[in-house]
């Protein structure tokens, strides 16, 4: 079954499936956003303390979301093939999945001062013990339940949920950073808990809709039953995925202290606004891949695997035009970025420091969208072990290698060069993903997935 009324694999489609997806992504980035203009108001310290610490809780988000990320596969692949009563069971089992991860973040967040350097251990280990705490609810909530009502075309939901999310966090921001209306001045903490409970709330909010009495009726959304075949399914597919998110973003969490400890305070400074505001731009890359990766699950369902390209075109379009939003405020007006964060005076230096930093970053921001939309289109296809393969081989071999050596070791080079690392990084993928979809290598496993949406599982 088609997941819309457009042409398969137009601009249309691609669009009115991603932009709740989009949406969705720029929830969790904008909190993250949000916290830290709000902190930067609060004290510099504590800005740049939260912006070393978070690379770590991104880690653990990353490789989390990797993994339920499965979910709008197999949505897309059982919709595809009309077999709607196995939808809620994969929803469930994300679910679960999802609060099971606390047996990791507890011990994570206990013993969370030994992840971060000297000079920011201080302020950013109770940003980060908090954050991981609630990490769960915004997987089982924007993860699972949203994937499965974006994977069923029910795309109103999720954009009320992450307004009413983000309301939410940024009220709590100024009220427990600050101690306005009688609340505690809490800072770093306050950050912390106003972005977790903005995510419970989100949560709550998915869970409710889910159980209600029209997606009982159809999808029996409040029987969660525990299905081993179907964890069987994910775990080949979820594991690999989030092996491979947690190793790179685990690196570019070491590479953060390396920074942290090494570069100067201005280096540190330009390298935390220059990443704040490449993390918030990533959402538009992070949910038009998952769009284009429902459809491909979508068109694979369906055994029309001559789709996925022209799919493939219509996302490359769109992420043009993301490539020329996004130069507004990395490229053409780096004063405008600096004064959201840092708004005292600063000597010609740093801001021409500040102003190639950022400029980087977009580069890499652009690239690290192309390659994300051509490890969708191997995850769609069931070909995560070569995307895997691919991806930690790079990232090690083109990134985290040289700024270990030329950075940490050799105290060469700064920040500035840990950005264009990343970029050779991103480079190296995309033409490894490319070559790879490109000679069909993935087919033989595309049809296999295709074949178990629509037999394995047909009984409820």
């Amino acid at each position: 079954m088609r997941l819309t009324r457009h042409e398969s694999g137009s601009l249309r489609e691609i669009w009115s499936i991603s932009w709740p997806m989009i949406l969705a992504a720029m929830s969790n980035y904008f909190m993250t956003l949000a916290d830290r203009i709000i902190l930067s108001r609060y004290a510099t310290d504590a800005f740049v303390a939260v912006g070393f610490s978070h690379p770590f809780y991104w880690a653990n988000a990353r490789a989390m979301m990797a993994f339920v990320s499965v979910t709008g596969v197999f949505i897309g692949q059982f919709y595809g093939a009309r077999n709607y009563r196995q939808i809620r069971k994969i929803v469930w089992q994300t679910i679960f999945i999802a609060f099971a991860y606390y047996i990791v973040l507890i011990p994570c967040a206990w013993n969370a001062k030994i992840f971060l350097a000297d000079t920011i251990k201080d302020l950013g280990a109770p940003y980060l013990s908090i954050t991981l705490l609630f990490l769960p609810f915004h997987l089982a909530g924007f993860g699972a339940i949203g994937a499965f009502f974006l994977g069923i075309g029910v795309t109103r939901i999720v954009p009320v949920v992450i307004l009413i999310s983000n309301s939410i966090n940024i009220l709590l921001d100024f009220l427990l950073i600050f101690g306005l209306c009688g609340f505690p001045e809490l800072g770093i903490r306050g950050a912390a808990y106003a972005t977790g409970i903005s995510q419970l709330v989100a949560f709550i909010i998915f869970l409710y809709k889910f159980l209600g009495r029209s997606y009982r009726r159809r999808y029996l959304t409040h029987i969660p039953r525990i299905s081993i075949k179907l964890i069987k399914k994910c775990l080949p597919l979820g594991i690999p995925n989030a092996i491979s998110s947690i190793l790179n973003s685990g690196g570019f969490a070491i590479v953060s202290q390396i920074i942290a400890k090494v570069c100067s305070a201005d280096d540190a400074l330009a390298f935390t606004i220059a990443n704040a505001i490449y993390l918030f731009f990533w959402f538009f890359a992070d949910g038009l891949g998952k769009g284009l990766c429902m459809i491909c699950s979508n068109c694979i369902g369906r055994n029309e695997m001559h789709i996925i390209f022209d799919a493939a075109r219509s996302a490359v379009k769109l992420l043009l035009v993301f490539a020329g939003f996004t130069a507004i405020f990395m490229v053409i007006s780096p004063r405008l970025t600096l004064h959201l964060f840092y708004r005292e005076e600063v000597t010609d230096l740093f801001f021409l420091n500040f102003r190639w930093m950022l400029f980087v970053a977009w580069v890499a921001v652009v690239v690290d969208a192309f390659r994300w939309m051509f490890q969708n289109i191997l995850i769609a296809a069931d070909d995560i072990h070569f995307a895997v393969i691919s991806n930690v081989a790079c990232f090690w071999l083109a990134a985290f290698v040289p700024i270990f050596l030329f950075v940490y070791i050799l105290h060469w080079w700064g920040a500035i060069f840990c950005w264009q690392c990343f970029i050779l990084d991103s480079c190296a993928r995309i033409v490894s993903d490319f070559f790879r979809i490109h000679s069909m290598a993935w087919k033989q496993k595309a049809l296999e997935a295709a074949q178990f949406s629509q037999r394995k599982f047909k009984s409820s």
